[in-house]
């Protein structure tokens, strides 16, 4: 089990650099943001370890930008300022009509400089990022970004509101930066049983190759430079690249109207290339680069009128395959609940978001429970494998994994069917 530290939260803003760098520090995790770099997150790390893309031609560590900071925009792709990190745009993105967002580069919801204000309250922490009003698509995005002591997690609230004088129609759309994954990584995500949940979207030098088993989509780390949707995602989306994890969980709304004919995410991955790339208008791609993207509903929205997506981001130490993205962690190895001589033996490997007892209940046939017991110690962004026997309990068809924690409510992990099934006489079959 991993050992990473906990504590209270911390709020600091360095001002000694040409742009103020807000830092949030809780316990297990450290985040730095520019608001005057559209808005950006472009910090994430865990007992000190970097886990997101930032460009480090542009941004220094203390990301604070460079002397030299790349060539004078000229609103062109092959001069837009890349910084990295986690940001939020609208969708859908295009250059056709008003409809559709023209950017990056952008002026204003991109790389426009975004007011903020921090609130700390009871062991959490809120910073919260407005931009300016953009006058072509109508909109002012509203960035909230939450951290807790004692997880692993950050959730960040991608909020559009119209403050134009008109109805529009737009997505929330996150855009997450991550180191791109090289052989052996790769991203996934769970996705439906529908015919195509996965597809091609945009060829830059090519499409990804991807595949789908038993409901997980995968992408491995490859040379290309392209874009999938997947209008089946189910609800989360992992990456996992160096030995460790980073996840995404989100709402889906199967009933929703999405961007890009159906999309409920996107993958886009890019590598170097030794010039523009002339039908992506001219970006010129000069790191290895995965963007995992969670897209939102599509909403008509009168003036005053907002819109907003929730993602639960979250970090963990663990070089597993995920087969699934719970709230309170990721399942490595399934859960598995088996009667035998010596009672009920339970195993399973988890990476987990919070600091808390793994609880385990057992249901009867009628899903009420029989019996509750602490089974694990969870750590935040900690990996966790365990094989315990419980006594056996006649008449108990299913158990349920759960994270408590010292303050709020539990949060699910996993759950398994028991086999074979205890005869209420007490006996045990083997």
């Amino acid at each position: 089990m991993t050992d990473v530290p906990s504590g209270s939260v911390e709020v600091s803003a360095d001002t000694s650099g040409p742009d103020e760098v807000v830092w949030l520090r809780a316990g297990a995790i450290e985040l730095g943001a520019v608001p005057a770099l559209g808005g950006r997150v472009l910090a994430l790390r865990l007992a000190g370890r970097e886990v997101l893309y930032r460009n480090d031609a542009l941004l220094d560590e203390r990301l604070h930008r460079r002397p030299d900071h790349g060539p004078e925009p000229d609103g062109t792709m092959a001069t837009w300022r890349n910084y990295g990190g986690d940001k939020t745009w609208p969708a859908p993105q295009g250059w056709d009509g008003p409809g559709q967002w023209a950017g990056p580069p952008d002026p204003v919801l991109d790389s426009g400089p975004y007011g903020w204000t921090v609130a700390e309250y009871g062991g959490r922490a809120r910073l919260t990022m407005t931009s300016d009003a953009d006058p072509r698509s109508g909109l002012t995005v509203v960035r909230e970004v939450d951290v807790e002591t004692g997880t692993s997690t950050v959730t960040v609230t991608h909020r559009l509101v119209n403050t134009g004088g008109r109805p529009v129609r737009w997505a929330p759309w996150n855009v997450l930066q991550l180191p791109g994954p090289v052989a052996g990584d790769g991203w996934f995500a769970g996705v439906d049983d529908s015919a195509a949940p996965v597809r091609g979207l945009l060829a830059g030098t090519g499409l990804p190759a991807w595949t789908v088993d038993a409901g997980v989509a995968r992408v491995e780390g490859q040379d290309v430079v392209g874009k999938l949707a997947l209008p089946g995602a189910s609800g989360w989306l992992a990456t996992v690249s160096g030995g460790y994890t980073v996840t995404q969980h989100f709402a889906v709304d199967p009933a929703g109207l999405y961007p890009d004919d159906g999309a409920r995410a996107e993958v886009w991955l890019e590598c170097p290339q030794e010039r523009g790339i002339e039908s992506l208008g001219g970006l010129r791609p000069t790191a290895r680069i995965l963007e995992s993207e969670v897209v939102g509903r599509l909403a008509d929205l009168a003036p005053g009128e907002h819109t907003e997506l929730t993602v639960r981001l979250s970090v963990c130490r663990s070089a597993g395959t995920p087969r699934r993205v719970r709230p309170a962690g990721v399942v490595l190895r399934d859960l598995t609940a088996e009667n035998t001589a010596t009672g009920l033996r339970l195993t399973g490997g988890y990476a987990t978001f919070a600091d808390g007892d793994v609880l385990c209940r057992v249901l009867g046939a009628d899903g009420r429970p029989l019996a509750e017991r602490p089974v694990a110690a969870a750590r935040a962004g900690g990996e966790l494998s365990f094989d315990v026997r419980l006594t056996a309990q006649p008449g108990a068809h299913a158990v349920e994994l759960r994270v408590a924690r010292p303050m709020g409510p539990a949060s699910a992990l996993d759950n398994a069917m028991i086999s074979p099934t205890l005869r209420d006489s007490g006996s045990t079959s083997s």
